[in-house]
């Protein structure tokens, strides 16, 4: 296939989906996509220690108040409230202690694949989030290397 029938294919690919024209994200730092329910925010082992090293930590890793075993895979912790461990709430606004390091799913979102199925699911996530549909537009090519991202093993 030559580079231009790839071209034309993504074109044609990217007016498929319904979010082609784009979306609006900025964080608020709202602490929402943080806390709540319970849930996971899955870490891989490069991401454990990339977490461990911005904390000047000399192991290399978590200790289980930060970190928790789920099946083969690793999860950060929450608190009771729901709230990750690293979400930290302060005169009225949240900050990540790990911002800097984040692990990919923290990374990436909105645009994840379940947020991205149809405007419906989006603007239901959306009235959790108050940064979806204002701020920065991302272009369809941005939203997909965003919901394709797979983090490091």
């Amino acid at each position: 296939m030559s580079t231009r029938d790839n071209g034309q294919k993504k074109r044609r690919k990217s007016k498929e989906k319904w979010y082609a024209g784009g979306l609006a994200f900025e964080c608020q730092q709202s602490g929402n996509c943080c806390s709540g329910a319970p849930g996971y925010v899955w870490v891989t082992k490069a991401e454990i220690k990339a977490i461990a090293r911005y904390l000047g930590r000399g192991d290399d890793w978590l200790d289980k108040t930060q970190l928790r075993r789920v099946g083969l895979r690793y999860s950060l912790t929450e608190m009771p409230d729901g709230d990750c461990i690293f979400l930290e709430r302060r005169d009225g606004r949240t900050f990540c202690k790990i911002h800097g390091v984040k692990p990919t799913q923290c990374r990436t979102w909105p645009f994840w694949s379940i947020n991205l199925e149809s405007p419906e699911r989006w603007n239901e996530a959306a009235m959790g989030c108050p940064g979806m549909n204002r701020g920065r537009r991302h272009d369809f090519v941005q939203i997909e290397e965003l919901r394709l991202k797979r983090p490091p093993k």
